[in-house]
């Protein structure tokens, strides 16, 4: 009796990962909250179906308001969500930075590992490029 090699199964394609930019342009508690509720949410999400995944939460205009040291609402949870998922990234816009000393005299201290790009506006559009997924929050 002849056996054959035994039956292979189709291995899977590797699943892409996801990435996903947010932009954070509103500021008030409960917008925040609701925000860092809904990425965490999408992380825990990724981390449980163990598939790959990247956020970026990119602030301008009044969403600077969330990493900067005299005005965030929740510096706690954006320190432990940090710390949390390697795979988060929170990114400030260097032209509202600029606009709040020119405009208000504020020279915005910014929370620890926070990112600071050239121009909010820009790094969404060259997320977008790269086929990230975007989310207005």
């Amino acid at each position: 009796v002849y056996v054959g090699a035994p039956a292979q199964l189709p291995t899977p394609a590797p699943r892409e990962p996801v990435k996903i930019v947010v932009h954070l342009s509103e500021d008030g508690p409960e917008h925040v909250r609701q925000v860092l509720d809904d990425v965490e949410g999408l992380l825990r999400l990724y981390r449980t179906n163990r598939q790959q995944a990247r956020i970026e939460v990119v602030m301008n205009g009044d969403g600077l308001s969330l990493v900067r040291h005299d005005t965030s609402f929740a510096p706690e949870r954006v320190r432990r969500m940090q710390k949390e998922y390697d795979n988060l990234s929170f990114v400030a816009c260097q032209n509202a930075i600029d606009r709040l000393k020119r405009d208000k005299g504020i020279i915005a201290q910014l929370l620890p590992g926070v990112v600071v790009t050239d121009s909010g506006m820009a790094q969404l559009m060259r997320r977008q490029h790269q086929g990230w997924a975007y989310i207005q929050a």
